[in-house]
């Protein structure tokens, strides 16, 4: 009988996380949550990177056109 029921239980659970999973919704975890802080700031590093590449290609493209007007 211990051993029904056992098997009864282990058969039952994964329904019943299923369900709670469905139902409840899902809570960030500590993972989650660090896991999305993280790519927040990588991202934040990616722009920071791409609008200096900018500024550098900006000055160099305005020193070259500085550079061709006076030749004229």
């Amino acid at each position: 009988m211990l051993l029904k029921l056992i098997l009864l239980v282990s058969a039952a659970l994964p329904v019943f996380l299923f369900l709670r999973r469905l139902l409840a919704g899902s809570r960030p975890t500590r993972l989650s949550q660090a896991l999305r802080d993280f790519r927040r700031q990588l991202d934040l590093a990616v722009w920071i990177f791409l609008g200096l590449v900018g500024c550098v290609v900006a000055f160099a493209a305005g020193k070259l056109i500085w550079t061709w007007w006076e030749a004229l």
